[in-house]
């Protein structure tokens, strides 16, 4: 485990994006209103209503399950003494490593997550680029040594800090 005196940068990112919020919170409450309905009161829903295990499940996944992950969903991305660290939860159990000896450059840069790699997330587009991210337009841009990517964007909401921290922690580390 690393200690807290080696982090130099640490920011922590989660889904701002009201749409999907709005998206999530609604299917979530229509799940809910369906599953009451039917399963606790008993009044069938449509022509042909779903059995209520059937109901149930789908409560428990998208009624109570996706806005749950929703709310645990974020970015962290930390520059320590030997390299940055990203962790996307709940999809990384551990610190994603890259460490300054892998990485050849780096640069702040704008850009379009859903031109070039599809949407928001954790994604892979068709040059092998990988990308980490929970929205906006702004980010780093890693291009990597002896890697199986070649190019790596992790999305910022304050990329000029994080590249002097970049700067700062790799003067420390020569």
């Amino acid at each position: 485990m690393k200690r807290q005196e080696d982090m130099i940068f640490r920011e922590v990112q989660r889904p701002r994006q009201i749409w999907l919020w709005a998206f999530v919170l609604l299917f979530a409450a229509f799940m809910w209103f369906i599953c009451i309905k039917q399963v606790v009161l008993g009044i069938p829903v449509g022509d042909k209503p779903a059995p209520d295990a059937f109901l149930v499940i789908f409560w428990l996944l998208f009624g109570v399950g996706f806005p749950l992950g929703l709310f645990s969903l974020r970015l962290v991305t930390e520059v320590r003494a030997d390299g940055l660290y990203l962790r996307y939860v709940p999809f990384h159990y551990q610190y994603r490593p890259f460490l300054w000896r892998n990485i050849g450059s780096y640069q702040a840069i704008e850009y379009n997550s859903f031109k070039r790699f599809g949407g928001v997330g954790i994604r892979i587009n068709f040059e092998g680029e990988t990308c980490y991210n929970v929205g906006g337009t702004k980010g780093i841009e890693l291009r990597l040594i002896n890697r199986p990517e070649n190019v790596v964007v992790i999305g910022s909401r304050d990329p000029e800090r994080l590249i002097k921290a970049i700067g700062k922690a790799r003067q420390q580390a020569k």
